[in-house]
């Protein structure tokens, strides 16, 4: 008798957490840069419900929601390029399959500065034709590679910051070279 009144107690009490009470619409927003896989008329219809189920009568409310919604896609806007030319000189010899990097008319001295914040995973000359050759692993598979540098100002496994000089230049041009997962990219298509 116990054991049946005390379960008729306990399904009663489970009853209560599967009330029929209204659900709301979960939205999450990506935030990151590859916005592929995003289904976006299923997200233009969430938004429809969330606008239908907000409600501001104060006129002024929604002058401050406004506002606030135009600093957040301000403060969220990136700029055009994340990416930062190693050397301000111009380009004597671009990208092709038998050139894979970029060639810079520079002169001795001069200020070599990273591309993109990053990680320093080489320093050495093994490839004399290059000089002495610093490279960066960026985020996102990317490396870099700068060649004929002295006077370092950088070590090896320094985190490094974008615009940040590592080294300068010699007196041979100063060649550039980006890979992305190994492969050769095309640095003019990232850099400013």
């Amino acid at each position: 008798m116990w054991v049946k009144l005390f379960s008729i107690v306990v399904l009663l009490f489970l009853s209560g957490c599967y009330s029929q009470a209204p659900k709301q619409a979960v939205i999450v927003i990506e935030k990151s840069s590859n916005l592929e896989n995003i289904n976006h008329q299923r997200f233009a219809q969430v938004a429809k419900v969330e606008k239908k189920t907000r409600r501001i009568t104060d006129h002024t409310a929604i002058k401050k929601a406004n506002k606030s919604q135009k600093n957040i896609v301000k403060k969220t806007q990136k700029p055009s390029s994340s990416w930062k030319t190693p050397i301000n000189s111009k380009v004597s010899k671009t990208y092709s399959k038998k050139h894979p990097g970029l060639t810079f008319s520079s002169h001795q001295g001069q200020e070599i500065r990273v591309i993109r914040d990053g990680k320093i995973i080489y320093i050495g000359d093994k490839m004399k034709s290059y000089g002495q050759m610093i490279i960066v692993r960026h985020p996102l598979g990317f490396n870099s590679t700068y060649t004929q540098t002295q006077s370092l100002q950088a070590s090896l496994g320094d985190s490094v910051d974008k615009g940040q000089v590592i080294a300068m230049t010699t007196d041979q041009p100063f060649y550039f070279e980006m890979t992305k997962f190994e492969q050769t990219i095309n640095p003019l298509k990232y850099l400013k």
